[in-house]
């Protein structure tokens, strides 16, 4: 197994001015120009991790139920870029939405506690042996903070026998930093784009594929704010987010049906 990053983040705070982080936080919301600039970089680096083994390779991205995630995203970008196979992990089932229930901020034993009920809970992903068996794994991921979601997809794929399995990583956290302040990924997500007026205009005008942490933006903020964003969007972007929220089975709770209705209208 090895693991590689395009970048390291070596303390706190983080550099709001840093021309590759500032990317970030709008790949992680689903924002095709941010999530092209490090696909272009990932593709580069997994060309040479590729060319590292003589095998047939298959590249893959931490699970999704339906939304992707950014990590999804760019996986999806670089197998077009250098013409690999992709195949997504996927939940079977979807994972129940609480709000403020944000693993980015939250300590390493509550990031085992998520990961180990993700990945062997009864939604656990499945991959099936034959896409994977005897074949070389690049796994693309936005960030290795404390090693904890490695750990768990590396165990899921090792169920079905691949020949390597590799980690491929736009962000690692040094492992001391990681351990002691895991809460830097939290950070890193609101680097940019942290206020609600910047939220709102990424929601309503950007081109955008909305990925599951979106929604979860989305849906955590009041009903008040939620009803704005909504106000703010043209039809074809209501339609969309209803069609997704309704796809991704997390938000049919009836905690979530005021929002839900609202985007209905």
């Amino acid at each position: 197994m090895s693991a590689v990053a395009l970048h390291t983040i070596e303390g706190v705070p983080l550099d709001r001015g840093s021309p590759f982080l500032r990317h970030y936080p709008a790949m992680k919301l689903g924002v095709r120009e941010a999530v092209r600039f490090y696909a272009e970089r990932l593709a580069q680096a997994a060309e040479r991790i590729v060319a590292s083994e003589r095998r047939e390779w298959v590249v893959t991205a931490p699970p999704l139920f339906v939304l992707p995630a950014g990590a999804n995203l760019m996986a999806w970008e670089v197998c077009c870029e250098l013409a690999l196979r992709c195949v997504d992990l996927r939940y079977t089932q979807p994972h129940p939405r609480v709000t403020k229930n944000d693993y980015a901020s939250t300590g390493i034993p509550e990031r085992i506690r998520n990961r180990k009920e993700l990945h062997e809970g009864g939604g656990a992903p499945r991959p099936e042996a034959n896409d994977f068996e005897g074949r070389a794994v690049l796994v693309i991921n936005d960030i290795n903070v404390t090693g904890t979601q490695q750990e768990f997809i590396e165990r899921t794929l090792q169920r079905v026998r691949p020949a390597s399995i590799h980690f491929l990583y736009v962000v690692q956290v040094d492992s001391e930093l990681g351990r002691s302040h895991p809460e830097v990924e939290h950070s890193l997500n609101h680097l940019s784009l942290e206020t609600f007026e910047d939220f709102v205009e990424v929601v309503t005008r950007a081109d955008i594929d909305y990925t599951s942490r979106c929604m979860v933006r989305l849906f955590d903020y009041p009903l008040e704010q939620f009803a704005e964003v909504i106000r703010s969007c043209d039809e074809s972007r209501r339609t969309r987010l209803r069609e997704l929220a309704q796809a991704e089975g997390a938000y049919a709770g009836a905690e979530w049906r005021a929002r839900v209705e609202l985007l209905s209208l």
